[in-house]
């Protein structure tokens, strides 16, 4: 059976951004990030929990480049791999924050037939940092490029997200916690599922990471 065109757009709606936002401050040159996620977005009337795993690298004080899976959506039929660069455009002083913008991709294999999609990703985030404690704000988008072949005209250019979180980074681990909006401008549904609209501020939930540092 083949994965269904609408069943990679839901797929895509709900793994887009279904963690905490991996890298908001970049890592110091040559340090070495692995970690592991957990997101809970809404579904129906319960939540949905989404597991991930990346790894992520300072190639410079300014530049980190990341790559990660996605657990659960194996579960779906699909395969999710990730990757991209976070850079600096400021850095934070006393209470004047920081800013770092994202870009990358996330791909989709299905595991029945071998069909494909790509979505690419860009975001900003605005953050504070006092020593190891770490807050901010981020919005980020997927782009879906094919977005006209969903079934029902349900398909969608754009596919955002916006979040608030704290993590707190230590020379050896780190710890994330986000509440994030996933995908607010659309009401999407499928079989068995909904994901709520604007009015219901989207699939928002709790989104969890832990990280060792190296």
């Amino acid at each position: 059976m083949k994965l269904p065109l609408l069943g990679a757009a839901f797929v895509a709606v709900l793994l887009s951004s279904c963690a905490p936002t991996k890298i908001v401050a970049p890592l110091n040159e040559g340090q070495w990030q692995a970690g592991a996620t957990l997101g809970r977005p809404q579904i129906n009337t319960g939540s949905l929990p989404i597991l991930g795993v990346y790894a992520a690298k300072g190639i410079s004080s300014e530049r980190t480049v990341y790559g990660g899976a996605g657990l659960s959506s194996s579960l779906l039929g699909a395969i999710q791999l990730e990757g991209g660069v976070v850079r600096a455009l400021q850095a934070p002083a006393d209470w004047t924050p920081g800013f770092s913008y994202s870009y990358g991709a996330n791909s989709f294999i299905s595991s029945r037939d071998g069909a494909f999609r790509l979505y690419p990703d860009a975001g900003m985030n605005m953050y504070w940092q006092q020593g190891g404690h770490i807050a901010h704000l981020s919005a980020n988008t997927w782009v879906d490029p094919t977005w006209f072949l969903a079934e029902y005209g349900r398909g969608q250019i754009l596919a955002p997200s916006f979040g608030a979180g704290y993590r707190f980074r230590h020379r050896y681990f780190e710890f994330q916690a986000e509440y994030k909006l996933l995908n607010p401008t659309r009401e999407i549904h499928v079989p068995q599922a909904n994901i709520p609209s604007t009015a219901g501020l989207g699939g928002r939930g709790w989104y969890f990471g832990a990280a060792i540092n190296f």
